[in-house]
């Protein structure tokens, strides 16, 4: 039985960290953070600088140009990062608790140097400060990170279920594919595809035709897919392969590799990553009475 997924093992959508949905968090947090600093002034801040109203918000926005400087440099290496290694949720929470400790860091130098009365080699003033200063910055950028969140959320979903609607299933059963630059190269019934296989800048569809596997070339990426077949009975099961789960007929564990097979005898056995296995699994279990059915009827 696979692995069930975990906050650990579970890898993060796509969308919260493409790069443009990044960068408008990133945004929202600078604005956010500067109107309620200085609106509300909260947490006593404005006793961090002995000045006057203009001068406390030239020094607040002093304070949010570092902030969002040190916030923009960890997406800029969390973009890069997610590239080459996938991430999951529990890395993302990591990720962004040391964004705030690191931030928090800065923010101690800053007001240590804008207050003459503390001094930065003097254990007791850093450990004070950066207390104090590491709760206000979590709880003044929460509500911008939450926000941001639950935001690109709502609109990837909104985007995605759009996107199947005009790009990938134009009518019942039937699936259109689409190169990079949207022009239509293959449409396929849902139950001739068999799987898709990555193949550096392309992708492999592999489907049944005429009694024949055929395999089919297209400039495209596994994340395309993977946005075009939301809602069918196809889904990713590994980094390289998506798989159409009416053609599975077993899920076998190989030592320390779980893999499926296929009522067509001549498809290879895919893996399944450990990333994907609760939902593969849990779409198995539901597909399982039909294609049972449908095996049994084909024998007889």
């Amino acid at each position: 039985m696979a692995e069930k997924p975990t906050i650990r093992t579970t890898r993060i959508k796509d969308y919260y960290t493409d790069k443009w949905n990044m960068t408008k968090s990133v945004m929202f947090t600078a604005i956010f953070s500067l109107a309620f600093v200085n609106l509300y002034r909260p947490f006593e801040s404005a006793r961090w600088v002995d000045v006057t109203e203009v001068g406390y918000f030239l020094y607040s926005c002093l304070f949010v140009f570092v902030g969002i400087c040190v916030i923009a440099l960890s997406r800029i290496l969390m973009y890069i990062f997610v590239k080459r290694v996938s991430m999951s949720y529990l890395e993302y929470i990591i990720w962004l608790i040391m964004e705030v400790v690191i931030l928090s860091g800065f923010y101690t130098l800053y007001v240590i140097w804008i207050n003459p009365t503390l001094e930065f080699f003097k254990y007791d003033d850093l450990l004070t400060v950066f207390r104090e200063v590491n709760i206000n910055t979590f709880l003044v950028v929460f509500i911008p990170y939450l926000v941001s969140w639950l935001y690109i959320h709502n609109i990837s979903l909104r985007k995605r279920a759009s996107e199947l609607e005009s790009l990938g299933l134009s009518q019942v059963g039937v699936i259109n594919f689409l190169d990079e630059k949207g022009d239509n190269k293959l449409s396929l019934s849902s139950n001739s595809l068999i799987y898709i296989e990555s193949a550096d800048n392309y992708v492999e569809i592999n489907y049944v035709s005429q009694n024949k596997i055929n395999k089919f070339l297209l400039r495209n990426s596994m994340k395309r897919m993977e946005e075009i077949l939301v809602g069918t009975n196809v889904c990713r099961c590994h980094r390289s392969f998506i798989v159409n789960m009416e053609h599975v007929t077993a899920m076998r564990r190989n030592g320390d590799e779980l893999e499926m097979e296929f009522r067509i005898p001549e498809i290879k056995k895919i893996p399944i990553s450990k990333t994907y296995a609760e939902k593969v699994s849990e779409m198995f279990m539901h597909l399982a009475p039909k294609i049972s059915a449908e095996t049994s009827s084909a024998s007889n």
